[in-house]
């Protein structure tokens, strides 16, 4: 039972972190996505608002031009007809322009870049206005409006000239048509739902991609960064739901250099998540998909939790490998011990037999501690394990930092060059450890060997190897000892006998 209800745990764990992790891809992509438009819908408003400052700088040096010569020559016939030569030219040459206009401190239209239009009185108009009313020298830009000549929709430059007495002369008007700036917007792709508008500094619309009518000269002063601290900035984005049309959008902003002016972009925010929801609609058919699996796997695993408890319950006792080390296990060495002494007494063979102890390890475990012990007992088991050649030759892990070797049918120089072997790949290691006397991990080997007969216990080879360990760490760690063997008198007391 304990066992099925970690099969269904297990699965539920698996469900629930395929839920976690495959929310989490989707809101990852989310963002992602989101951002990428973002940074897109950035880039765009800086090229278009780079494309407006070279737009309006081009007609102002138009204009600076024009109220120089008015300035210069005056405004009487025969230097008016040499602007409007000049005048034509620029309106041929230059796209942005639609019309230029100069007009004198009465409002009166005086010349204009395309002969034989009729001249028209300006003085109430806005722009008209606030060169007679203000000093300033600066261009003016105004709203928006419709053309006396064509009917179509223009943005007034203007630019006030001056008598040489300071006083109000008139101005230089350029026009600059709506459809220059939409032309150049329908080239720009953001989607059925994006749009693109410019606006006066105020936020007064002058021209907007979709074109509507009732758009223009609408303000979009409600938008978040006319509110914010943004409102100073030269560029930003925000996330916001349309004053005009009611459409969530990612918009991005930026100023035009030198005007007052600025270009706002938008990208629809679901087309900008369309590719997002096709993905996420997959990856939810993965999740399923997966989970119907992982639910189906759990439902056979617990039908067949039965067989497996059965198996592993046998398998449990066969083990016979150290966890820590891969080496044979204290089970195992008691086994092997028993097996392999009366398989010498029957075949009448030695067997010489290792006892290895890691020198001064509990110092090293209480320095580097007991994560950093572990890998040093693999790595003395390593070097156990890659010193024996043999089939029949065992490593097991004695208890704790100690470990022994069985090697049948093996006379005492041939153990002693195995253990020398090992002994000296574990100081090859040359694993640092202060509280040895050679600053290096080492082991000290005693090497036990017998030719076992019935009379004597198999205890007793493992007595002699422990007797050489210990005289090894007497005689200063770090070396093998070979022991004594012992051998039954007639009184049956073990005494020793050198090897």
């Amino acid at each position: 039972m304990s066992l099925r209800r970690g099969v269904v745990a297990s699965m539920v764990v698996l469900c629930l972190l395929a839920i976690l992790l495959t929310g989490q891809e989707i809101w990852t992509s989310r963002v992602a996505d989101l951002h990428v438009s973002s940074r897109q819908t950035i880039n765009l408003a800086q090229s278009l608002s780079q494309q407006a400052t070279d737009s309006f700088q081009t007609v102002d040096g138009v204009l600076q031009e024009l109220v120089d010569r008015a300035e210069a020559d005056g405004t009487q016939p025969r230097a008016l007809r040499h602007v409007q030569r000049v005048m034509s030219e620029h309106v041929r040459q230059l796209r942005v322009l639609h019309n230029l206009f100069i007009v004198d401190a009465n409002g009166n239209g005086l010349v204009d870049a395309i002969p034989g239009l009729k001249h028209a009185n300006y003085r109430n108009r806005p722009y008209f206005i606030f060169h007679r009313t203000h000093p300033s020298r600066s261009t003016h830009i105004g709203r928006t409006v419709r053309s006396r000549t064509d009917g179509s929709w223009i943005i007034t430059v203007t630019r006030r000239f001056n008598h040489p007495d300071g006083s109000f002369a008139g101005l230089a008007m350029a026009t600059i048509s709506g459809n220059y700036f939409l032309h150049l917007y329908e080239r720009v792709d953001i989607g059925r739902s994006g749009i693109i508008t410019l606006a006066l500094a105020d936020g007064t619309v002058l021209m907007r991609k979709p074109f509507e009518r009732s758009s223009i000269g609408k303000s979009i002063a409600k938008a978040p960064f006319f509110r914010s601290s943004q409102r100073q900035l030269p560029a930003g984005d925000y996330e916001n739901r349309s004053v005009v049309d009611g459409v969530s959008r990612l918009y991005a902003f930026h100023r035009v250099s030198q005007y007052p002016l600025l270009v706002v972009v938008g990208v629809g925010k679901d087309e900008a998540l369309a590719g997002w929801r096709m993905e996420t609609i997959i990856r939810l058919v993965e999740l399923a998909a997966s989970i119907f699996i992982m639910v189906v796997l759990g439902r056979y695993l617990v039908g067949q939790i039965s067989k497996r408890e059965t198996a592993e319950a046998q398998l449990e006792r066969l083990v016979l490998v150290d966890g820590l080390t891969g080496l044979g296990n204290r089970h195992q060495f008691d086994a092997v011990l028993d097996r392999e002494w009366r398989r010498a007494v029957r075949a009448g063979t030695p067997l010489a037999f290792l006892m290895i102890d890691a020198d001064k390890f509990k110092d090293y475990n209480d320095h580097y501690g007991h994560q950093a012990g572990d890998n040093v007992l693999k790595s003395i088991a390593g070097c156990i394990a890659g010193a024996l050649g043999r089939p029949a030759d065992l490593a097991a892990r004695y208890g704790g930092e100690e470990f022994a070797v069985f090697l049948p049918d093996t006379d005492s120089p041939g153990a002693y060059r195995v253990a020398e072997v090992i002994r000296r790949a574990v100081v090859a290691l040359n694993i640092a450890h202060v509280g040895s006397a050679s600053g290096i991990v080492t082991v000290s080997i005693g090497v036990g060997r017998m030719s076992p007969n019935g009379s004597i216990p198999a205890s007793a080879l493992v007595k002699a190897a422990d007797a050489a360990l210990y005289e090894a760490k007497d005689n200063g760690r770090n070396r093998t000892e070979p022991a004594a063997s012992f051998v039954p008198t007639l009184t049956g007391v073990i005494v020793p006998e050198a090897v």
